[in-house]
């Protein structure tokens, strides 16, 4: 009578089970916003648009029938100068909303969705002193990530009566994926020699510096907030005053599981950031109180080694395993690298020099990701903006924008094209300095940020059917042999097919299992009789 023993209906623990990630990426969908936008009676004509900027905000992500509908607005801000002699500076702030349709073929209820908004380009034109077109390029990236779950035999019931050959696999199961925030808040105090603030004209806001750390049930993060003011000021004289200054932070947040050395992706992005004018303790108006919010995408993999059951057989029964191929995923790297960036800036009203650079600000586009023989590699620009005071008063400040380009290979031993990586780029370092009136020059640091896993792919033993030994076969086996070791031959397979065992056939032969190799003469006795 056959007797089958299904792993996982055994009460010793014979499997280890591995959380994956299976990833479907939806084609991107790239749409294009064009827009008007009327200046509001209570602002002042246009005369010149100095600087835009903008973000894609996700409202709604619906799916149904294998079709996600994705609603959201972009949100613009338009720096401009009006049409007085002095050139005042003002700006204004508006939505487009959109409306985009993307095919998620497989999804099922449980899957997550992660959907990346990404704006490509953004400018606005002018139509008329109360007109200006508003042109957007945007993308949309949607990935459909499904936790899965393989088992991995590691043991088997009754194994004590089996010979049993394993082999050793390191596996990384993810052990968290999570999203979370981060909340910063503090002050920047004027220094004594910038005038009091009437009300804020223009911002901008940007992480610089940032370093997350894994800690014991913790992230820990680290990094500092660039943060860049135009403002109306309560001076006749000086009519526009402007600050820039760090406010560095130190933070964590709770995330069980989490440990010093675990390997990690971790991202951080700014999702929004206010400021807001108070008095300080004279009833001045010299004092900006920051908030600003942090998204955080946190995966953890623990690195696992697993001695998997390959193959089994029996001196007393007939054992017949039944083997299955399971994926399982492998740590290649989890590294950072950095690449520096440097170009010059020219600018295009040659007749208006430089007089003093404002503000600079920088953003990493990726353009593409290669796996290649030696790794992974990176082609991308910073796309930089400059604002700066010129010798014209009726253009005081303007505002040139470039794109440095840059490549770095980041070396990763063993990638392949099937392999899984997860890449975030940031800037880390940003420094623009006057070379003459007319020319900038341009310097950075691009921190990558990279973890990549191997595909893999290992065959074991899932059940094992028992049947009676043939012992009318067995009587039939010669009592013993004298074997030549063939190229290819293994020791396991060896002593499977002469019903004997490794241990046993090193004894007889008086050898270490090292030094069996093809043309060695080995004594083969039957143990079963």
């Amino acid at each position: 009578m056959k007797e089958q023993n299904h792993l996982r209906e055994t009460e010793n623990k014979m499997f280890i089970d591995l959380h994956l990630h299976e990833s479907a990426y939806s084609p991107d969908s790239q749409m294009t916003l064009d827009d008007d936008y009327n200046i509001p009676e209570t602002m002042p004509d246009v005369s010149m648009i100095v600087q835009e900027k903008g973000d894609l905000e996700i409202g709604e992500v619906r799916v149904e029938n294998g079709r996600a509908l994705i609603r959201g607005n972009l949100r613009f801000y338009v720096l401009y100068l009006d049409d007085s002699d002095e050139g005042g500076l003002h700006s204004v702030k508006g939505q487009i909303p959109f409306e985009e349709n993307m095919n998620v073929e497989g999804a099922k209820d449980g899957d997550s969705l992660k959907l990346n908004g990404i704006l490509e380009d953004l400018f606005a034109v002018l139509i008329n002193s109360r007109k200006m077109g508003i042109k957007a390029v945007g993308t949309l990236e949607l990935t459909v990530e499904e936790l899965a779950e393989e088992a991995l035999t590691t043991a088997l019931e009754g194994g004590e009566q089996a010979e049993i050959r394993t082999e050793h696999r390191t596996a990384a199961a993810l052990t968290v994926q999570k999203k979370d925030t981060c909340r910063i808040k503090d002050e920047i105090i004027l220094p004594a020699n910038k005038p009091n603030i009437r009300e804020l004209i223009w911002q901008d806001v940007a992480l610089r510096g940032m370093e997350l750390r894994p800690g014991e049930d913790e992230i820990l993060i680290k990094g500092e907030l660039g943060v860049f003011v135009l403002y109306e000021s309560e001076e006749t004289e000086q009519k526009t005053g402007w600050l820039e200054q760090s406010v560095p932070f130190n933070s964590h947040i709770d995330v069980h599981g989490s440990r010093e050395g675990i390997a990690a992706s971790l991202g951080a992005v700014l999702a929004g950031a206010e400021l807001e004018v108070k008095p300080d303790y004279d009833g001045e108006l010299r004092v900006l109180h920051v908030d600003a919010v942090l998204n955080l995408d946190i995966r953890m993999y623990e690195e696992e080694g697993v001695d998997l059951v390959a193959d089994v057989y029996s001196l007393k029964k007939e054992l017949i395993p039944e083997k299955a191929e399971t994926d399982y995923e492998r740590l290649l790297i989890n590294s950072a690298s950095r690449c520096r960036v440097s170009g010059r800036m020219t600018t295009e009203q040659t007749d208006m020099q430089i007089l003093q650079i404002c503000h600079s600000s920088g953003e990493v586009k990726l353009d593409d990701c290669t796996a290649v023989e030696q790794g992974l590699r990176v082609e991308g620009a910073v796309q930089v903006e400059v604002l700066y005071i010129t010798s014209d008063d009726s253009h005081p400040i303007l505002c040139r924008k470039e794109a440095i380009p840059f490549e770095q290979l980041i070396e990763v031993p063993g990638m392949t094209k099937d392999s899984v990586w997860y890449l975030d780029a940031i800037l880390d370092q940003l420094a623009v300095d006057m070379v003459s009136g007319t020319e900038m020059d341009v310097k950075g640091v691009v921190l990558l940020q990279i973890l990549v896993l191997a595909k893999e792919r290992a065959e074991h033993v899932v059940s094992v059917t028992e049947e009676p030994l043939d012992l009318t076969a067995l009587k039939a086996l010669p009592a013993f042999v004298l074997y030549a070791v063939q190229p290819g031959d293994t020791l396991w397979e060896i002593a499977k097919s002469c019903r004997s065992t490794g241990e046993r056939i090193c004894e007889i032969n008086g050898c270490a299992p090292e030094e069996i190799r093809p043309g060695k003469k080995l004594i083969l006795i039957k143990e079963v009789r």
